[in-house]
């Protein structure tokens, strides 16, 4: 019985590894399953071109299967620059909602065991953090857009710098394309911009307090003459 439990387990260790090998070709997400892919691509280059040295082709028949090769090539190479541009998208959105959902999370108490309390700032955090998940919802109507993109404007007009004017120029501007009736994929380079300014916002502890101690430079050493505030 034990030896037959044991076989199992091996088996489901192997199925497991081998659908993750899979998994690692079909939907790579970091730098060593690229370095994977493009390994067994040259591996596969290598192995084609002796192929078509070695078989029976004269010289204008090896020249065709070579310039037949190289394109195979060129579209493999093209497909897998695809996948480590979506990788890279995925990853880096996956790093911001991690860091968003940390600034916005209730903090432990030191002197009191399993205990996390709410904080003005950790309120703040996460206001802002369901205003960026909001910018980021797809399939929408133009009224719920226009809601979101209301909640940002007021947010933003808090402070008064070059940011924040930027924002409200943008946000502005979407709402007039949106009011004629523009279709959304008319609009994806004006939302990333908006998307990537409204999460520098965020990341300014001058606009979100807790974004301070999730900076990765001292505030005192970067250079910001977009955050810098003017009277009003």
């Amino acid at each position: 019985m034990q030896v037959q439990l044991e076989d199992i387990r091996r088996k489901e260790e192997h199925t497991k590894k081998r659908l993750e090998e899979i998994d690692r070709r079909t939907h790579p997400r970091t730098a060593q399953d690229f370095a994977l892919l493009h390994n067994e691509l040259e591996a596969w280059r290598l192995q084609e071109v002796k192929r078509i040295e070695e078989a029976n082709l004269s010289p204008e028949e090896k020249r065709i299967a070579m310039v037949e090769l190289l394109k195979k090539q060129t579209k493999l190479l093209q497909t897998i620059d695809r996948l480590q541009q979506q990788a890279s998208k995925d990853n880096k959105a996956k790093r911001v909602n991690t860091v968003l959902n940390k600034m916005s999370s209730a903090k432990a108490m030191p002197n009191l065991a399993a205990t996390s309390v709410e904080t003005p700032l950790t309120i703040r955090a996460r206001e802002l953090r369901d205003l960026y998940n909001g910018l980021q919802l797809a399939n929408i109507s133009a009224d719920e857009r226009l809601d979101v993109l209301l909640h940002v404007k007021w947010t933003v007009k808090e402070f008064e710098c070059v940011l924040t004017r930027e924002i409200v120029e943008l946000i502005d501007r979407e709402a007039d394309l949106l009011n004629r009736g523009r279709k959304a994929a008319t609009m994806t380079g004006l939302r990333q911009r908006l998307n990537n300014l409204f999460l520098q916002f965020i990341e300014t502890p001058e606009f979100n307090p807790e974004a301070l101690q999730y900076s990765r430079v001292p505030i005192e050493h970067t250079h910001r003459p977009l955050v810098k505030l003017t009277k009003k």
